[in-house]
């Protein structure tokens, strides 16, 4: 799930990191449809953007954690 994203946000998280350190980024696709300072904004965005199709949201951070999981209202 969202495989195409992750990959993606991979690819450029080091340009990323040093345009945007901190922020969350929302993406669709290979797209980039954001940069937010809050989480909270970023789905806001996704949500309205989107409605009930998945997209991705992370932090940009230069070392990012595993992530195992998701669920029906945001992955991080």
């Amino acid at each position: 799930m969202l495989e195409l994203e992750m990959n993606f946000f991979e690819k450029k998280l080091p340009d990323l990191v040093k345009s945007d350190l901190g922020k969350y980024i929302l993406i669709k696709g290979e797209e980039i449809f954001g940069t937010y300072v809050a989480i909270d904004d970023a789905l806001q965005a996704g949500y309205q953007k989107f409605k009930t199709d998945a997209f991705f949201i992370r932090q940009i951070l230069p070392f990012q954690q595993k992530l195992d999981f998701a669920n029906n209202y945001h992955l991080v």
